[in-house]
């Protein structure tokens, strides 16, 4: 009997010792870096895509004036990212409720969440983003925001947007 047991034993052993094992390499989510770039640089970026000034007529709560986003390419893996969010004179808060790098293998491919950023506000009636991230080649790539502009806790403006896309 113990003959036996030793030989199951060893048998599982020598089986488990054969079979491969493979551990999955989990993508560490890239941290961007804040990008210094003069005014003309920013607006060059924003330039790759639409800058929206609402109309006093179509806001709802009058909050956001002005709001942009949009990417741009430099070097061989490096996404630059410039936005703003411009409120009226009497917004107190402003930024951007949400962030997210989005990427796709191709033009055909559905979109998917590379990265996401929450809660980018500053204390003041305008807020500009400007921020860079290292990301892999062979994507294309595109980022979608919620501008958000607080008068008080009873008047908040929220806003969504889309930017341009870029090939790496």
């Amino acid at each position: 009997m113990k003959k036996a047991l030793f030989s199951i034993i060893s048998l599982v052993m020598v089986i488990f010792t054969l079979v491969p094992t493979a551990f999955a390499q989990t993508e560490k989510m890239p941290e961007w870096q804040d990008l210094v770039l003069s005014q003309e640089e920013f607006n060059a970026i924003l330039a790759n895509n639409t800058i929206y000034t609402v109309n006093e007529d179509t806001r709802a709560s009058n909050l956001i004036h002005a709001f942009a986003i949009a990417i741009s390419k430099s070097g061989t893996n490096t996404l630059n990212i410039a936005g703003k969010t411009t409120g009226t004179a009497d917004v107190v808060k402003s930024g951007f409720k949400e962030v997210v790098v989005q990427r796709r293998a191709s033009s055909s491919a559905s979109w998917s969440d590379y990265v996401t950023y929450e809660d980018l506000y500053i204390d003041t009636g305008s807020y500009v983003l400007a921020k860079s991230l290292t990301v892999p080649n062979g994507y294309q790539y595109r980022v979608t925001c919620i501008h958000y502009a607080k008068k008080n806790i009873f008047s908040v403006q929220k806003i969504d947007n889309e930017s341009n896309i870029i090939q790496f």
